[in-house]
């Protein structure tokens, strides 16, 4: 089955090829035709250093072409195996972790750590059970990948929110339109911020409401502060009111929020040290055990007798530790 799919992905055309390649005769030719216009008033035309030749476009074309061979490859592989429902959602996860990946791709990607995953259990552990392990690990490592991606980007636009808060408001009362202080924050702001605004923008210049960009991007950054900020900004934007003392108490509110967060983590670190440790405890005590005596502690992995396996205990074992400190952590995760 593997084999079928690499055949057809290597034969198969990704989808808007066709397309991409009637385009191209066009771009060429608006290239050449940019180059060669000049303005009826200027009777010297400078020679612009942007302008493209055929030769350096060809060659560029031809980098590209080898550049995109394996993601050619993973496109085509993901169009055949990635169901139209599960590639939406999919798509909506990597634009929340600003991903640059398309979802096919990363279903591609994520076939191949499966696959791999399988093999290399089989052929070097000789077993189906530690296949199908590290097959499981391969399908759970991306998202995992991705869920981390996420979580970085939400908190740092959370970060950023105070800031963003404090510009629009003196922006707005400097005389200012939301959409304009909108504008400038983006313009001063770095990512993600920037980047999530420039798209409210773009969207809103495009012929969005701005109420549905903004509830799009609340969508997309899933943070409780921003939260506010949107449902705030909308029912203002219904009943009317001085939007800029608005943003100032939300400032005010989302600051004294971070203060008492940063209490709480203080006053919980003992305990989330304390858990990390009993996590940990058995893992060093048993690598302390293998050092002083290893044909002991490997009576764990060589054991047997009938269906029952020595490493039965240690699997057990390793999933009640996840268990216990999945637990403390929850206990000492105070939400404000």
């Amino acid at each position: 089955m593997l084999g079928m799919l690499l055949l057809l992905s290597l034969f198969a055309k990704p989808p808007g090829e066709d397309v991409r390649n009637r385009m191209e005769q066009y771009l060429v030719e608006t290239e050449m035709a940019a180059a060669e216009y000049t303005a009826p008033e200027d009777d010297e035309p400078e020679q612009s250093d942007e302008v493209v030749s055929d030769d350096d476009f060809l060659l560029e074309g031809r980098r590209e072409k080898g550049a995109s061979g394996a993601k050619k490859l993973l496109s085509n592989v993901g169009s055949i195996i990635t169901p139209k429902g599960m590639a939406i959602r999919i798509a909506n996860l990597l634009a929340k972790a600003d991903v640059p990946l398309k979802a096919n791709e990363f279903v591609a990607i994520q076939f191949l750590a499966i696959m791999l995953g399988l093999i290399a259990g089989m052929l070097i552990f000789k077993s189906i059970v530690v296949g199908l392990v590290f097959g499981a690990m391969g399908y759970a490592i991306p998202f995992i990948w991705v869920a981390i991606l996420k979580r970085q980007r939400v908190s740092e636009f959370n970060d950023q929110i105070l800031d963003t808060l404090v510009m629009m408001a003196n922006g707005l009362k400097a005389g200012y339109s939301f959409l304009q202080a909108m504008e400038m924050v983006a313009r001063e702001s770095p990512a993600p911020m920037s980047t999530e605004l420039k798209r409210v923008l773009k969207e809103n210049g495009l012929g969005m409401n701005l109420e549905d960009s903004l509830m799009g991007l609340n969508q997309r950054i899933e943070s409780e502060d921003w939260d506010l900020v949107t449902t705030v900004v909308l029912i203002q934007r219904q009943v009317g009111g001085n939007l800029a003392e608005i943003l100032d108490k939300i400032g005010y509110t989302i600051r004294q929020r971070m203060k008492i967060k940063g209490d709480i983590q203080t006053k919980t670190a003992q305990a989330k040290v304390s858990g990390a440790m009993v996590g940990i405890l058995p893992l060093g005590i048993g690598f302390m055990i293998y050092l002083i005596n290893p044909v002991f502690i490997m009576k764990l992995f060589t054991f047997r007798k009938g269906a029952f396996r020595g490493w039965f205990v240690v699997v057990f074992g390793v999933i009640w530790e996840i268990i216990g400190m999945y637990i403390i952590m929850k206990i000492v995760d105070i939400e404000v």
